[in-house]
């Protein structure tokens, strides 16, 4: 919850209170207490702006003051006692709606870099005129000051529509999107000490965003990274483009159809996986053109320290384009099923693979993330994060707590993550060795699958 909305939410208080005083006092603050929630009220929504899931209180706010404007507290005990079962229903009433606002979809923060620099972002539209086909991307960068917070995304109404896919909710609770604010900011000059700096490539799950990712993202970034994060146009939930065209997840662009049915993974490998391979593969395209002639970026990438990563289907992504361009230097895969040719092919350049505790009983799944590194002929890395579920390397568990597995906190394991990631890349891309990729390095935060085959 957001300050004015707990003060608000403290504002029945007294109003359950009041019959617990004496009856002169109690004539004189009655009405007082009962315009109290709804001052707050008002405030809280000028202020910081309503949101959905504050709904109950607004109506809770409305039936306390029509309840006591009523009420003429005589001293009658039957109508004290119908009072009392009264502010009972009110009480368990409002503490449920706090749970409801608080705890079911709350306004969060996501966690901070850690990095010592600051940390910019710019949202982009590519146009690959060969395929004729238009992608979104974020680009996050180490700054060279600090701004105004930019919000979690421009286009919230559009995007909480798609989460709503991805979690398998209505669109409209994630309406407080609007709300969420990154430690980036918006449009800040790129930092020129210690540039050009490596970079990396997102790419987000099926029916995912590219700010799905963001607390990773901003935290790579202020390590000194250059991050650029893809949405997939019509296999990401949804799509805006700056001339307001909107692309929700539709497999038909595809060519995959109703009369096909419901997808397999030979149709997604057939028809959808090659487009996100060359979706990434553009956006190296870009970095090149950027490298030389962008105002922004413009000998602020080092061309010589690319890799790519990417959660689910995106990870696969990543390894697919590790495995055939030549230019990508290391990737990590996060909880992705295998796709293309890097399942029968050896991976050639290293390899990081982070999965799920519930992955682990796929073992279907398990058998080919073996065979990887089985016939890896680079260091390959597979780590596995304790209580963890597909979607819990994403921000999407501190979006909707009803959806975090039993004995996992998403802070410490988005930390996890994080560790982890900037431990491999700063291994392959800047040659820097931290903490160990190895089962025998005293760190017990996750799981080494013995199939790894570290240096």
């Amino acid at each position: 919850m957001r300050t004015l909305e707990w003060i608000f939410s403290l504002s029945f208080v007294p109003a359950l209170l009041l019959p617990f005083i004496s009856h002169t006092w109690r004539q004189s603050w009655l009405k007082l207490l009962a315009l109290l929630p709804v001052v707050m009220g008002g405030i809280h929504v000028f202020v910081e702006g309503w949101r959905i899931q504050m709904i109950p209180m607004y109506f809770l706010a409305a039936i306390t003051l029509l309840r006591y404007l009523r009420t003429d507290w005589r001293k009658d005990n039957s109508e004290r006692r119908q009072g009392t079962w009264g502010r009972v229903v009110m009480a368990l009433a409002l503490v449920f709606c706090i749970i409801f606002a608080h705890w079911l979809l709350p306004v969060v923060t996501l966690p901070a870099p850690t990095g010592p620099y600051s940390v910019g972002i710019v949202d982009r539209e590519l146009k690959d005129e060969k395929r004729g086909r238009r992608l979104m991307v974020s680009v996050w960068y180490p700054a060279a000051q600090n701004g105004s917070p930019a919000p979690l995304t421009h286009y919230p109404d559009q995007v909480a529509t798609g989460l709503g896919k991805l979690t398998g909710l209505p669109g409209f609770p994630f309406q407080h999107l609007r709300y969420f604010k990154l430690s980036a900011s918006n449009g800040v000059p790129v930092r020129s000490a210690d540039s050009p700096f490596p970079t990396l490539v997102f790419s987000h799950g099926m029916v995912g965003v590219r700010l799905q990712n963001s607390s990773s993202l901003q935290e790579l970034a202020s390590w000194g990274y250059v991050v650029v994060a893809i949405d997939h146009t019509d296999a990401a939930a949804v799509t805006v483009f700056p001339d307001g065209e909107t692309h929700v997840y539709n497999l038909e662009r595809f060519g995959i159809t109703a009369a096909d049915g419901e997808p397999n993974h030979e149709m997604m490998n057939e028809k959808v996986f090659p487009v996100w391979v060359a979706d990434q593969r553009f956006v190296y395209d870009m970095l090149e053109k950027w490298a030389s002639d962008d105002p922004l970026l413009a000998g602020r990438i080092d061309l010589s320290r690319i890799g790519s990563f990417g959660h689910s289907f995106g990870g696969a992504t990543a390894l697919e384009v590790c495995r055939s361009d030549a230019r990508c230097r290391a990737a990590a895969n996060m909880d992705g099923g295998l796709y293309g040719r890097i399942v029968k092919e050896p991976a050639v350049r290293p390899l990081l693979l982070m999965t799920s505790a519930q992955s682990r009983h796929l073992d279907y799944a398990v058998a080919k993330w073996k065979s990887l590194l089985a016939n890896a002929q680079a260091p390959a890395y597979w780590l596995e994060v304790p209580n963890s579920s597909h979607l819990s390397f994403t921000i999407t568990q501190l979006l909707c707590p009803l959806i975090v597995p039993k004995g996992y906190d998403p802070r410490a394991g988005l930390r996890i993550t994080d560790k982890y990631l900037r431990t491999y890349f700063d291994m392959y891309l800047r040659g820097i060795k931290t903490t160990p990729l190895v089962a025998t390095s005293g760190e017990q935060d996750v799981y080494w699958w013995p199939e790894s085959r570290p240096e």
